[in-house]
């Protein structure tokens, strides 16, 4: 066994690696659907299509609290450890 593998647990490392990146896609990915979904929001709002300008207002607050979930997890597990 090398000297590093004694120090550092590869599949900790790998556990980390894979989970970060989902996350950080993840929440880049919500954010950028509330960014959508208010725009689209703004632009049907202007057009007088209320209906629709609903469906994306909805869809944004949802993103947006996906997003504020994440956060608050990251947070709690922060805190835990």
């Amino acid at each position: 066994m090398t000297p590093l593998a004694e120090i550092v647990s590869v599949h900790d490392l790998v556990t980390v690696l894979w989970t970060s990146s989902v996350a950080g896609i993840g929440v880049t990915a919500a954010y950028a659907f509330a960014i959508l979904g208010g725009a689209r929001a703004v632009d049907l709002t202007r057009s007088g299509r209320s209906a629709e300008a609903a469906v994306f207002g909805v869809f944004c607050a949802l993103a947006l609290a996906a997003v504020a979930a994440a956060v608050v997890y990251g947070i709690v597990i922060m805190t835990n450890k």
